[in-house]
């Protein structure tokens, strides 16, 4: 049986104003019935709702008083009345009693015709799908309307268990709790709570695309999940409980149409938070490219979003990458491009907060860009980080593969610069090697690596310079002297210990370097000269390997 209080979700009512009687708003309506004419009463019965424009009574209050107290005595369920019709206001001796005996009596607004009012309350009570119809699109309105005077999620879903008379609970795609209603609160339902999500996330495939279980301290009753599309991958998930004996005229419609807006609410916030990481990455982009001088200003800015001042940290990048059918393919979507791209943002989000890696995720044009504090000694901070970024791998790999570089731990905020080069150069030396899904730790650079970066010409010079004749020994005793060069430059210039392992006399040594020091015109006691031909050595090994 349905209230007089139902009807307001129906075109036409729920435009109108209660003007007394409030506390009859519960009686029951089975019947709609029209009339102007003074002996209306005849045609009433029990449960009968009338709609009229007042004409009948407009220049008699006492016979508008009169109709009051007999169908109050028939069980009426009401009066609709045009107001602004004829009488203008609902006079004080009617609303008096209609208070008193609390029997509504409503405004409808002029613009609405009777009989239209009178057949869409008909369908209404008469058709069980146009009830649960009407009373999804009031849902709809409502959080439409609260949608736009900027309610938070948590108060949507308050009103969503309100509507449907069902505890509710806003998950997120993880499966962690957003928002819940008021059921929650209670000591005995945070068991409940935790049980669903335990639920959820032991088959978040199925929960995601909506599924009904059900949990081991209400075995007796169905939790349903309806997904809540947002600009993530996967959807978010509200949750009903008890969601298959909904009360009268709640519907799964209903609970959908409540999750578009949410929806819409969530996108909302969404566009909000990456604004706020537009504004962190441009942070991190005026770090790295040196357009903040102030060492106050990097600690202020760096402590807002998060990074750790007191601990060492660890620049990691990730990049999708570059190689493969697959990705030349995306790069001619570039819209698809853009939207794995996001996805992959979310996942790396994602597995942060799951493994509690207390890290700062930014991105830096196409790359994917971690700080992470560094906590335990280097070899088993490498162990962590391997773990991590191998689990992550696993999960985010699909048709397309993701690689990483690390860089060595920095002590300050102001070697991030440097630690961001060493996580591109470790990362580009991986592409360089034709490698990709790959993990991939910074070297620094040996002084032959940095050397063979060099223009081959450059390096003939300096090697022709500083050796001189001996760079290219034509005779047995040439080939003696850069032999003895290098092993008493490897002694550290110790006589005794260079003849010994050149199986020669103390005096040959003296004698050899004497005589090198005036060959090369330098003096191998002294640092610049000792160094300039300890590199004329390696770029002499760089040649001959060339050769």
């Amino acid at each position: 049986m349905k209230t007089l209080n139902n009807l307001f979700i129906i075109e036409g009512m729920k435009d109108c104003t209660v003007l007394a009687g409030h506390r009859g708003l519960t009686r029951n309506v089975e019947s709609v019935n029209i009339s102007d004419a003074p002996d209306i009463i005849q045609f009433l019965e029990k449960n009968h709702l009338l709609l009229t424009t007042g004409y009948g009574f407009k220049d008699d209050i006492q016979k508008f008083c009169e109709l009051i107290e007999q169908m109050h005595a028939l069980n009426c369920t009401g009066i609709v009345i045009k107001i602004d019709r004829f009488l203008q206001t609902l006079p004080e001796d009617v609303k008096l009693l209609a208070d008193e005996l609390a029997f509504p009596i409503i405004d409808l607004p002029i613009e609405h015709a009777l009989g239209n009012v009178s057949r869409y309350i008909l369908n209404y009570l008469n058709d069980h799908e146009a009830e649960q119809l009407y009373y999804a699109l009031h849902v709809q309105k409502e959080f439409s309307e609260m949608m736009i005077k900027d309610y938070s999620l948590p108060a949507l879903i308050q009103q969503l268990g309100y509507f449907v008379d069902r505890p509710a609970i806003l998950l997120n795609h993880r499966g962690e709790s957003i928002a819940r209603s008021h059921d929650f609160r209670k000591d005995s339902m945070k068991i409940v709570e935790q049980e669903i999500r335990q639920k959820v996330k032991e088959d978040l495939k199925n929960a995601r695309a909506g599924a009904t279980f059900t949990i081991p301290s209400k075995v007796y009753q169905s939790t349903t999940t309806f997904p809540v599309k947002t600009k993530r991958q996967y959807p978010s998930m509200l949750v009903i409980l008890d969601s298959l004996t909904l009360p009268y005229p709640s519907s799964q419609m209903a609970i959908e149409q409540a999750g578009n807006v949410i929806s819409f609410t969530m996108i909302k916030q969404q566009a909000i938070d990456e604004n706020s990481r537009l504004l962190k990455n441009n942070f991190f982009a005026d770090l790295i490219e040196n357009r903040i001088h102030s060492e106050e200003e990097i600690l202020s800015r760096g402590n807002y979003y998060g990074l750790k001042t007191d601990v060492d940290n660890t620049c990691i990048i990730c990049s999708l990458d570059t190689t493969g059918d697959n990705y030349e393919t995306l790069q001619l979507r570039e819209k698809k491009f853009g939207e794995q791209h996001n996805t992959i943002y979310d996942q790396l989000e994602d597995e942060i907060i799951n493994e509690d890696m207390d890290a700062i995720l930014f991105t830096k044009e196409k790359y994917f860009v971690i700080l992470l504090p560094s906590y335990n000694d280097y070899d088993n901070e490498i162990k962590r980080i391997t773990r991590f970024l191998e689990s992550t791998q696993k999960k985010i790999q699909g048709d397309f593969s993701v690689s990483f570089g690390i860089s060595n731990p920095i002590h300050t905020f102001s070697d991030i610069p440097t630690a961001y080069q060493e996580a591109v150069e470790a990362i580009m030396t991986g592409y360089a090697a034709n490698k990709s899904g790959f993990i991939n730790f910074y070297k620094s650079k040996e002084v032959e690596e940095l050397l063979k970066t060099l223009p081959e010409k450059d390096l003939k010079s300096l090697y022709e310079d500083t050796l001189k004749s001996l760079a290219y020994p034509k005779t047995k005793e040439d080939v003696e002297l850069i032999k003895t060069i290098e092993v008493y430059l490897e002694c550290q210039c110790e006589i005794t210990e260079t003849s010994r392992r050149l199986y020669v006399h103390r005096n040959t040594v003296k004698y050899r370097i004497k005589k090198l020091e005036e060959m090369l015109s330098c003096s191998f006691r002294d640092p610049t000269d000792s160094l300039r031909i300890r590199v004329a050595l390696v770029i002499g090994s760089i040649l001959e390997e060339n050769k």
